[in-house]
């Protein structure tokens, strides 16, 4: 079942609302919904735009669909820690002032044979194993370095929104939202050794082909959605910042601590 499948979305005027039915928040969030907060929100935001009410999952869910239809989106954090979210507090404020961010993301191009297919991340693309299959088997070339020969359970290229969740459960570092970057985390045995998580400029574009001399199933996923699953056929995927990127509304007085929270997540705290 798609994780998914339970968002709602309700309109009122130029701002549509997104949430999780099933969420253990819904009462909060209903109340929220019923609250003077929404006539804040629509005569603070006079743009067209995508309110979330959730958690990061659900705000990179919703991102992609205000990429598609050229909306800003706006998050409040009826989650855990909320990364890309607003805290409630903010509607504590007597004024309500946004000022947007573009984000950028990333574009996924596959080519098998005649066939092509792509997709955008907000978060990250990877490569995994398929099925039974014991490891994959890539070469790849970031700027005009063509690295050959690795073996992993897979390979990610994060953004600095991915940074904050499967990379860092691999052991590497967060990336500031407003960072240039992009990390490049093999994922679990690899070889050879000696490569670790990397962190490469979000303007070089990576070009991974697999060694199909040495069969091996592999899915080829964005944001956690399978867009190639296959057993070993040739392919190339080119990975790079996309034309379009996504626009996020922050609150004005609020930018400071939505910044600050990706390095106290880390331990440590901005200097005022």
């Amino acid at each position: 079942m798609n994780q998914h499948e339970f968002t709602l979305k309700e309109e009122r005027d130029h701002l549509s609302f997104f949430y999780d039915s099933r969420s253990r928040n819904i009462g909060k969030i209903q109340e929220f919904l019923a609250s003077s907060h929404i006539q804040k929100l629509q005569e603070s935001i006079e743009e067209r735009a995508y309110i979330v009410l959730g958690w990061d999952g659900l705000f990179v869910h919703v991102a992609k669909e205000a990429h598609r239809d050229e909306s800003s989106i706006l998050g409040i954090n009826f989650g855990t820690k909320g990364f890309l979210l607003h805290d409630q507090d903010i509607f504590h404020q007597k004024d309500l002032f946004f000022s947007a961010r573009e984000y950028p993301i990333l574009h996924a191009d596959v080519h098998i044979g005649e066939e092509h297919v792509h997709g955008h991340a907000f978060n990250e693309v990877y490569i995994t194993r398929a099925w039974d299959a014991s490891s994959v088997h890539l070469s790849f070339a970031q700027k005009w370095k063509v690295i050959e020969r690795y073996s992993w359970d897979g390979l990610m290229i994060s953004t600095p929104a991915g940074s904050t969740g499967w990379s860092r459960s691999y052991g590497w570092v967060i990336l500031p939202h407003n960072a240039n970057l992009n990390v490049l985390t093999p994922l679990g045995n690899t070889f050879p050794r000696e490569f670790h998580p990397t962190v490469i400029s979000d303007k070089w574009r990576v070009r991974i082909k697999n060694d199909t001399t040495r069969e091996a199933p592999i899915d080829i996923l964005v944001d956690n959605r399978r867009i190639v699953s296959m057993e070993s056929r040739p392919f190339e995927l080119v990975i790079e910042r996309a034309t379009r990127w996504v626009r996020l509304l922050i609150e004005q007085s609020y930018r400071e601590r939505w910044d600050a929270k990706v390095y106290e997540e880390q331990g440590m705290t901005l200097e005022k």
